[in-house]
């Protein structure tokens, strides 16, 4: 396996640029609300009646935004170009995971956490995801001897506790904040991959890395065991995505050996060892915590064979296959995933059709896999069993 190389310092920052970037960005407002037909779907359907998530860029919906004060190209088109038209905070062309399952549930779009300020913004649950964010704390990372300019300090523990504020501004009694937790839906994660990413990318190797792994995996069972104890009991919990498939990791291990690679995909094998390592502890964790609480469900999301299986076949996905491991949008060279040019800057190269390309930006996907992805977790078979099943009518 060929380690990281040793990259100019400008790529070994580059990974979380969109953190330092431009402080003149605009800061758009989200998305407001689904179509009047699809907000029906919950009322007569009897499902969940809030949703709440955690998590990192893979589902954020504006809470980076809001905090930040160079959010960077995320703020800028052709950023949500293909949905709303308009850059939102999120880190794709368009909609997102969550967007497909707030659909589906028949809820107006999140105001993003940090944007909120009332009881009604928070009715139907809340998104506390935010770009760059990890399962370990940033004071971690600081630790050892990481820059971490690039790291939000919003870790899921704080997440969790952002969640405990809304919790009791929801219910003003123990019984009502029970019965909350009790009927409400949970999703945690993808979490985890920016622990690893934001190492790798300041020039840690393979070897540095993988004692993270159960540290990671801990800080996601601590934060799974606190909503546990609130009362929840339905969370799903996604893996990471096969991260040696991601462009930028494509481009920054460019001169690695054939042998690093997998002959089927294309994608880097040392760096999917990796990720499948994460899922394996990850799923050994949930089987523990199911062992302990036998009325909670508890439902691991297949992230990996999901994204893997699209990689595979594009075309059978409708997606091009020429391009499979290619970013739509980015600064060109190998993979056109050079992440010195970023995706709103002069200079990137925008593919003509981001429905048939598998990456948006080099690290984040097109919304045409994201709505593949959400059909595996609503409708199955990445999520078993899958969200829709809980409901009496779709």
């Amino acid at each position: 396996m060929a380690k990281p190389l040793l990259m100019l310092p400008l790529l070994a920052a580059a990974f979380f640029l969109a953190a330092a970037a431009s402080a003149s960005a605009p800061v758009p407002a989200a998305a407001a609300t689904t179509p009047a037909a699809t907000r029906t779907a919950n009322r007569s359907g009897g499902c969940y009646p809030r949703f709440f998530a955690f998590g990192d860029s893979l589902i954020d919906t504006g809470n980076f935004i809001h905090y930040s004060t160079a959010p960077g190209p995320v703020a800028r088109s052709p950023y949500g170009e293909t949905f709303f038209h308009r850059p939102t905070g999120r880190w794709s062309d368009g909609r997102l995971v969550v967007d497909f399952v707030v659909e589906r549930l028949g809820f107006p779009y999140w105001t993003p956490y940090l944007a909120g300020k009332t009881k009604e913004d928070f009715r139907y649950g809340a998104n506390f995801a935010v770009a760059s964010g990890t399962a370990l704390n940033q004071l971690l990372f600081k630790k050892k001897h990481l820059d971490v300019g690039g790291i939000t300090p919003y870790s899921l523990g704080v997440q969790i506790r952002w969640f405990e504020k809304v919790l009791a501004m929801l219910g003003s009694t123990e019984h009502e904040r029970r019965e909350i937790m009790a009927s409400s839906l949970f999703l945690v994660g993808e979490i985890g991959a920016n622990d690893y990413n934001h190492p790798f990318f300041q020039n840690k190797t393979r070897e540095w890395v993988m004692p993270l792994v159960p540290r990671v995996i801990r800080s996601i069972g601590m934060a799974l065991e606190a909503l546990i104890q609130l009362g929840a009991r339905t969370l799903y919990v996604p893996g990471i995505f096969p991260l040696g498939c991601v462009p930028r990791y494509l481009f920054l291990f460019c001169n690695s050996s054939t042998a690093d690679h997998d002959p089927a995909t294309g994608c880097l094998r040392w760096l999917n060892d990796l990720t499948t390592h994460h899922n394996s502890l990850l799923q050994a964790k949930l089987a523990e915590l199911r062992r302990a609480h036998l009325d909670v469900s508890l439902v691991y999301v297949d992230y990996y064979d999901e994204v893997l299986s699209i990689v595979s076949a594009p075309a059978r996905n409708g997606f091009t296959p020429a391009t499979a491991l290619d970013a739509c949008c980015g600064g060109g060279g190998f993979h056109n995933a050079n992440f010195t040019v970023h995706c709103t800057e002069p200079g990137a190269v925008q593919c003509p059709d981001p429905s048939r390309y598998v990456s948006w930006d080099g690290l984040h996907m097109t919304e045409a896999v994201y709505r593949i992805m959400a059909r595996g977790i609503l409708d199955g078979p990445f999520a078993v069993p899958p969200i829709v099943s809980r409901c009496k009518t779709y």
